[in-house]
């Protein structure tokens, strides 16, 4: 199998009685979705922090580029933290006290195709 949103050469010739002209080509192979990042946790909570944390998706489709965290009251639009690209965890900070919030965590991989868990 080829590696999604890889670039790769392919090179042809035809022989019959002697070599013909070879004919170069570059393609790159289609982008994936990567799979959801996996086994989020949540950690040292207090009333107006925690630490979220995951794994990498077991299949990111190419090079994992950076993940996000998202988080919200309710239906509210989503908050959304910094690209993260060194860490598989993210502190939370300025959060509303004994308030139940929907986190999800996406990754998004070297064709900007992205995943949520």
């Amino acid at each position: 199998g080829l590696i999604p949103s890889r670039n790769y050469s392919v090179t042809v010739r035809a022989f019959t009685v002697g070599a013909g002209p070879a004919a170069s080509l570059s393609v790159v192979a289609d982008a994936i979705t990567p799979s959801p990042p996996q086994h989020i946790t949540v950690s040292d909570v207090t009333s107006i922090s925690l630490t979220v944390g995951w794994m990498p998706p077991i299949d990111s489709n190419g090079d994992v580029k950076f993940y996000q965290v998202y988080y919200s009251i309710g239906s509210s639009t989503p908050v959304e933290s910094p690209e993260i690209k060194d860490s598989l965890t993210y502190h939370l900070t300025g959060l509303t006290p004994y308030t139940n919030y929907s986190i999800y965590v996406t990754a998004t991989n070297n064709a900007n195709v992205r995943s949520r868990s």
